[in-house]
């Protein structure tokens, strides 16, 4: 693909249209209807990426080598009053420490909870959800956050994933938010996180 592509020969989305996001896709086709095919430069996995979500460089995207890779990439919409905010972090641990990947993950998104096995044909997935006001009395909003550890089967790699939705204003604004749409559609990403079978 021409990264340096002039912006106006590509698709008129977020994504694509951000220079630092641009280059971190593969191609300007959407292999799900609402997302672009996001390729690890750690070689080890790749990811849906919405195609109106974008992200900027250090210290929202960290990488180190092949081991390790952050990012924090989001997709807002302020006149439709919507806020999704995203969280991946790639390791080479898997599931031989998994009861500390987990505890680690609860610990970052406030969860005392168990976490529900779903299992794919190559990944398993440990996921909850947490439903949670933030902000002020007279100001705050409901963040629906939806988590999960994702562990291939096939090699010692694994990814925390974190999606949160909340609108702007729930208070004031009609607030379109379905939780129940926004968990098909975070199961949707997770589900689809493969990861490369070496190693």
């Amino acid at each position: 693909m021409k990264k340096e592509a002039d912006s106006k020969e590509l698709p008129n989305t977020a994504a694509f249209q951000d220079e630092f996001t641009r280059s971190l896709l593969d191609s300007p086709e959407e292999v799900k209807e609402g997302y672009y095919l996001f390729k690890s430069k750690t070689g080890g996995y790749s990811m849906l990426w919405p195609k109106n979500a974008t992200t900027d460089g250090p210290p929202f995207y960290q990488r180190n080598k092949s081991g390790f890779e952050k990012i924090l990439f989001s997709e807002i919409d302020e006149e439709k009053n919507y806020s999704y905010a995203f969280s991946t972090t790639y390791t080479t641990y898997g599931d031989s420490l998994i009861e500390t990947s987990l505890n680690m993950l609860s610990s970052s998104v406030g969860y005392n909870g168990e976490y529900e096995k779903i299992e794919t044909n190559k990944t398993i997935i440990y996921y909850a959800k947490l439903e949670d006001k933030i902000g002020t009395v007279n100001e705050s909003v409901t963040s629906y956050n939806y988590f999960s550890y994702i562990v291939s089967k096939d090699s010692k790699k694994g990814i925390e994933y974190i999606f949160t939705a909340n609108c702007f204003d729930e208070i004031n604004r009609v607030c379109k938010i379905d939780p129940k749409v926004e968990e098909e559609k975070a199961l949707i990403q997770m589900k689809n996180v493969t990861f490369r079978a070496d190693g």
